[in-house]
């Protein structure tokens, strides 16, 4: 659990030491104060990235060439810990002053899920969103799979960039798709692993909503040889020469697709907007629930939800707030403070132009 949140030049945040943090907490103020700044922060601190943006351009306060974020954790062992990221010119990682030099190390400290009113693109949006889902999900889940995309990710760059130069020598791109070809096998047999306990999971909460009929399925489509190392290589080989016209590797996991389907409708294509946005908080339910029951019993999931209850039926919210109960620490962010049991022994915040300007 977070009991203290400290940020430097991060948002609109100048400077912030938030302190007598607990199991529900709330910040609360008009639109544009930085509610949303501070959820981001906490998930920036578990995930090393934002559920906002992908450029750390936008995260850095205006004026700022870099922002710091430490937080104070505790359980109930009981031991304390302090995590510290600093990103300017180069990242630094620490945990209790002591230097983290990989990020997989790191972000096994915190395990957080976000809820935001864009999940709804997880299921109506393109590809790459819900690839990038089931990255962070299996990032948490798995401790080494972070590792093993980062290392596709910077093999992947290797080979596109002597495709773009038009240089054909074998000896030159045997090294590389050697290791790509493992790293490939790797990656996509995991994500299949975890889409299996994902889309159990969300099967049954989908079922208590739509009922226990409704076929729900996901789909993880990837190229017919990317779950065997020899034919990655071949295949690998067979399309350099093409790939060396087009400047890009044509086939992996950085193009593979998830897909969602309800009531045997593609949900991306056919699924009305209703539709999606529950199935999306139903796949958002789903991994808190996983990784809850996964983790330590001192590093449960810290759930952030920023202000997405809003639109749902009382019977959805019983359902998420019954299912939110069971993570470590929740932190929500409101305009309007709700009436629900949940929010009785809450620690409200109220947010104004990126300060905390009263606790109640």
């Amino acid at each position: 659990m977070i009991s203290r949140l400290l940020l430097r030049d991060f948002r609109n945040y100048a400077s912030l030491e938030l302190g007598g943090l607990e199991k529900v907490n709330i910040f609360s103020g008009d639109n544009g104060q930085g509610k949303t700044n501070l959820l981001e922060s906490i998930f920036f601190l578990g995930m090393l990235r934002s559920f906002r943006t992908s450029q750390i351009k936008d995260i850095k306060r205006i004026g700022s060439s870099s922002f710091y974020i430490g937080a104070d954790l505790s359980s109930s062992l009981p031991w304390k810990r302090l995590i510290e990221v600093d990103y300017g010119v180069l990242r630094r990682l620490r945990v209790d002053s002591s230097p983290v030099l990989k990020a997989s190390e790191f972000i096994r400290q915190l395990k957080v899920v976000a809820f935001s009113p864009d999940d709804i693109n997880i299921v109506a949006g393109n590809s790459g969103l819900r690839r990038r889902f089931i990255d962070i999900f299996s990032s948490v889940l798995s401790h080494d799979y972070l590792s093993l995309l980062q290392q596709y990710v910077e093999v992947l760059r290797h080979r596109n960039a002597l495709l773009k130069k038009g240089d054909s020598r074998q000896e030159i791109f045997g090294a590389y798709e050697e290791l790509m070809a493992e790293l490939m096998v790797k990656i996509v047999l995991r994500r299949i692993e975890h889409l299996k306990g994902l889309e159990k999971e969300t099967k049954t909460l989908v079922s208590e909503f739509y009922g226990e009929d409704t076929p729900f399925e996901m789909r993880y489509r990837f190229h017919q040889s990317s779950d065997d190392e020899d034919s990655c290589r071949e295949r690998l080989a067979a399309e350099r020469k093409k790939e060396i016209q087009k400047g890009f590797t044509s086939f992996g996991p950085h193009l593979d697709e998830i897909e969602i389907f309800l009531n045997r409708k593609l949900m991306r294509n056919y699924g009305s907007s209703g539709q999606c946005r529950l199935v999306s908080l139903c796949l958002k339910m789903a991994e808190t629930k996983i990784l809850n029951s996964s983790s330590e019993k001192e590093n449960p999931v810290i759930a952030l939800v920023d202000d997405v209850t809003g639109e749902l039926d009382s019977r959805t919210k019983e359902l998420f707030f019954k299912t939110l109960k069971n993570a470590g620490q929740i932190f929500f962010t409101f305009t309007q403070i709700p009436q629900e049991d949940i929010f009785a022994d809450a620690r409200i915040f109220k947010i104004r132009e990126g300060k905390v300007s009263s606790v109640l």
